[in-house]
C-alpha cells in the first residue's frame, strides 16, 4: 500500500466496515500527516466510536493499482488495521473460501 512513501501494510479484510482503517504508525511510515486529513468518526464494532482521518492514497493490493480513500487513526484499538468496502470492495472482488483456507482476490 502506498502514500508519499511506500510501506507494506497487513490488513485484516472486513467486509462490515465501511472504510479502510490503519494506525497512526502507519501514516507515519507513508509520510502523512494524519490530521491534515477529513476527520470523521465511525463507530465501532462494540457501539462506541474512534476519530479517523481520511486521506485519498494510492494502495497496490495484489497485481492491482489503485486510489482509495482510507483512514488514519490512533485510536484504532483492535491490534491490526481494516481493509474496508469504501473504494476497495468497489474496485476488487474477495472471495472467502473456508473450505479451502483461502481468500482470493479478484480485480473487477
Amino acid at each position: 500500500m502506498k502514500g508519499a512513501n511506500t510501506a507494506r501494510i497487513y490488513a485484516y479484510v472486513d467486509s462490515g466496515a465501511t472504510y479502510s482503517v490503519f494506525s497512526a504508525d502507519d501514516a507515519e511510515k507513508l509520510g502523512i500527516d494524519m490530521e491534515m486529513g477529513e476527520p470523521r468518526y465511525l463507530m465501532t464494532g462494540d457501539g462506541g466510536s474512534i476519530l479517523i482521518y481520511l486521506h485519498d492514497i494510492k494502495l497496490e493490493i495484489g497485481a492491482c493499482t489503485f486510489n482509495a480513500v482510507v483512514g488514519f487513526s490512533d485510536h484504532l484499538g483492535i491490534g491490526f488495521d481494516i481493509l474496508g468496502r469504501k473504494s476497495v470492495f468497489e474496485r476488487l472482488i474477495f472471495c472467502f473460501d473456508d473450505k479451502r483456507d483461502e481468500l482470493r482476490i479478484l480485480e473487477e
